[in-house]
């Protein structure tokens, strides 16, 4: 577990010590009210997704904005459990919960929250259905459609139809809709392992137009289909004006990484990690404290920001590489400090216990990722 020191509030930013992963306020506000300022236009609303930052502080901030359906989405049980003591109490948990002691956990929760899970096979729908008439609770349903990702969720069209039907026909369950997660939108994400790039807004149209369709098809069968929900920030544009869509799971926006804000220009890094200079080993090169334990093991390495001429050439677990170009900035010296910007936020927040709040460039508060380590 992270033992933070925590240095007084006011502390200006570059004396905290490092490695920090450190939030902009300003940054992350601006971002949120980007993004938000467009659903509260739209008869379309944002249901931020709070995996990434597994922060309830940000959550709320979020869901101040307006635009929302007053309510989250979680990747696992226990991000639900976390957000729900958090005083969230409207939750979509976006995955299929399974085991009989998960469903258990989730029955219990919504003795006293507004629950839904994605559920992708009929079995699951049965298992689901006997724990809520056990447990005396009614669990809210969406039908996950594979809508290119390759991952969970069942084709669109009749097998769609097929397990709606079931659901609807299951005692303890209420059907609500449909929820599908589309690939990410990105010049660059098929180079690095993630599925292929939209490309286009009417490429992202074409990914979610056949959830629509099977919505119409449902409907069409005499069911009604309250929630169409989709990921994610890098089509939030597009979904806010689909017809037949009601809500855009957006889940980077708020603080964004490097992968992100390549598909996204309009949003800004508002998270970074600090890091100190500890060695300068050569004139074309210097060491930080901050490596993959500090920034995530995922898709690529961070990126380093604001020193010209230079680059994260290399990371171990607990180092940072540099490479200085003819030693452009002579002025790096050891003790001096760096920001790296995450290439992926997914894993860079979850090896932190506290993320260090900063507003005008000075420290205003240590903020817990309480969903830290929840995959349970």
């Amino acid at each position: 577990m992270e033992r933070p020191i925590f240095q007084p509030i006011g502390t200006p930013v570059e004396e905290l010590d490092t490695p920090a992963l450190v939030v902009d306020l300003d940054l992350m506000d601006k971002n949120i009210e980007t993004l938000h300022a467009v659903f509260r236009r739209s008869s379309v609303k944002v249901r931020p997704h709070v995996s990434v930052h597994q922060c309830p502080q940000i959550a709320h901030r979020q869901l101040s904005a307006g635009g929302t359906v007053e309510g989250i989405s979680v990747s696992t049980l226990g991000e639900a459990e976390v957000f729900s003591n958090a005083g969230f109490n409207d939750v979509l948990v976006a995955s299929q919960i399974v085991t009989a002691p998960k469903i258990r956990r989730l029955c219990a929760l919504a003795r006293a929250n507004k629950i839904a899970v994605a559920v992708d096979n009929a079995g699951n729908v049965t298992q689901l259905s006997e724990a809520a008439q056990t447990s005396g609770v009614t669990l809210g349903v969406l039908v996950e459609i594979d809508a290119g990702l390759g991952r969970c969720g069942v084709s669109p069209g009749a097998e769609a139809l097929e397990l709606a039907q079931a659901v609807q026909g299951s005692s303890g369950l209420r059907f609500d809709g449909l929820m599908a997660i589309p690939p990410v939108v990105s010049p660059d994400s098929g180079s690095q392992g993630a599925a292929q790039p939209a490309g286009t807004a009417a490429q992202a149209r074409d990914q979610l137009q056949p959830v629509v369709d099977t919505r119409d098809l449902i409907e069409r069968a005499g069911m009604q289909v309250s929630v169409v929900s989709v990921g994610g920030t890098h089509n939030y544009d597009v979904a806010s004006e689909l017809k037949g869509i009601t809500e855009v799971q957006a889940g980077s926006y708020p603080l964004m990484d490097y992968h992100y804000c390549q598909c996204r220009p309009e949003f800004s890094p508002a998270a970074r990690v600090l890091a100190s200079v500890v060695s300068r080993p050569t004139g074309q090169s210097a060491v930080v404290d901050a490596g993959h334990k500090a920034t995530g093991p995922d898709r690529g390495i961070a990126v380093l920001d604001g020193v010209p001429g230079a680059q994260a050439v290399r990371f171990s677990a607990e180092h940072g590489v540099l490479s200085l170009e003819s030693d452009p900035s002579p002025h790096i010296q050891r003790g001096d400090k760096t920001w790296l910007v995450p290439y992926d936020l997914g894993l860079c927040f979850n090896q932190y216990d506290y993320v260090r709040a900063v507003k005008g460039g000075v420290l205003e508060g240590f903020w817990p990722i309480a969903g830290r380590g929840r995959l349970d």
